[in-house]
């Protein structure tokens, strides 16, 4: 006797059959998201250090996340990333050495920092010993009847000590001063590496490579928590006869104190970029679109209301100018170029319409 048989095709259930796909496509869909998640994470904790070359392990992420995120499901998750373990693994490994050897440093420093204070302490050790002498040499002056001799042993032992005191000063102050230049010439360093790398020169803002790696973390970040985000696109109104009327050290001044009222309106959280030449870009998060149109539209007034100093050996003259703003809002399944692009044409629409005003993606025919 037979105990399985096998079923004919005109005994399967179809609606079984298709319940079973739908969960293994669920399934699927589950992993991606998982997996998309884990290679945000991964971009998230890569240090953007040149020499170890995170630029490329960034462009490789973001090559797998573009699988991920294509309409036809990945089945074989194993698979999609076998290509690139090897690629992921040296790169962690590297970021590994780096971070050890930059403790290596670290260490390095604080071991300047402990021999100086130990030789500090050496020296007071020595000074709190030759005060001492100093006072049992004094001591035994008090034992002396002569009162000229107690009067000259006394100034002699004075001026000994005025000079051990004097020394320990003079040696204090060298050691601190030799350990201030150490501590400032570093911390000066590191902040110098840090502005040539995120901060435009000129204005202050982040400049535009700062700007695209944020709009990248904004994007691959709202896949994963969602959080309104708003985007204002900045272009100052007539600045070309700005420079040609004013010259171009004027126009410099004008940029500088347009990021100055942006960092004073917006709040700290909002970051503030030079998109290039007079147009920046400004990311409100947290922020939907009606609200970021109406702070547009404050600062497009606030700052038609002001006057500017052309020179400050002049304070008679000053200068007044305007700028446009393009609004727009992120959307699910934005591209950087996409949620970019609708704050330009917004922009173009207030530039076209009047300039000194501020138009949302909306208001674009």
């Amino acid at each position: 006797m037979k105990l399985f048989k096998r079923k004919t095709s005109s005994e399967i259930d179809p609606e079984s059959l298709n319940r079973l796909l739908d969960e293994c496509r669920e399934r699927v869909q589950v992993l991606q998201q998982v997996s998309g998640s884990l290679i945000f994470f991964l971009r998230e904790f890569a240090m953007d250090i040149a020499e170890i070359e995170t630029d490329d392990f960034k462009n490789r992420l973001d090559q797998i996340a573009e699988n991920f995120q294509q309409d036809r499901p990945v089945y074989d998750l194993k698979g999609a990333f076998s290509d690139h373990k090897l690629f992921i693994l040296n790169f962690i490994g590297r970021q590994k050495d780096h971070i050890r050897e930059k403790e290596a440093e670290l260490m390095n420093i604080i071991e300047l920092l402990r021999n100086g204070m130990t030789a500090m302490m050496g020296d007071t050790r020595d000074f709190n010993a030759k005060i001492y002498d100093q006072n049992v040499r004094m001591e035994a002056i008090t034992q002396l009847d002569d009162i000229r001799k107690i009067k000259e042993s006394l100034k002699t032992e004075v001026h000994q000590m005025k000079q051990i005191i004097q020394e320990k000063q003079a040696s204090d102050s060298r050691r601190i001063e030799s350990l201030s230049k150490e501590v400032t010439v570093l911390r000066s360093s590191l902040e110098e590496v840090k502005d040539a790398s995120m901060v435009d020169a000129m204005t202050g803002a982040y400049n535009r490579m700062t700007f695209d790696a944020r709009m990248q973390w904004v994007i691959q970040r709202s896949e994963i928590v969602w959080n309104p985000t708003s985007l204002m696109m900045c272009d100052l109104d007539n600045f070309k006869q700005i420079n040609d009327t004013y010259g171009h050290i004027v126009g410099d001044r004008v940029l500088k104190c347009f990021v100055q009222e942006c960092k004073t309106m917006f709040r700290s959280d909002d970051f503030v970029a030079r998109y290039g030449g007079e147009e920046f870009a400004i990311l409100l998060p947290g922020i939907g679109l009606r609200k970021s149109l109406k702070r547009a539209r404050s600062f497009c007034k606030l700052l038609a209301a002001k006057q500017f100093l052309i020179d400050p050996s002049q304070p008679d003259e000053r200068i007044c100018f305007t700028v446009s703003i393009g609004v727009s809002e992120l959307r699910k399944g934005d591209s950087a170029n996409a949620f970019v692009d609708r704050a330009d044409k917004a922009l173009y629409t207030a530039k076209r319409t009047g300039k000194s005003k501020a138009v949302s993606e909306k208001e674009v025919r």
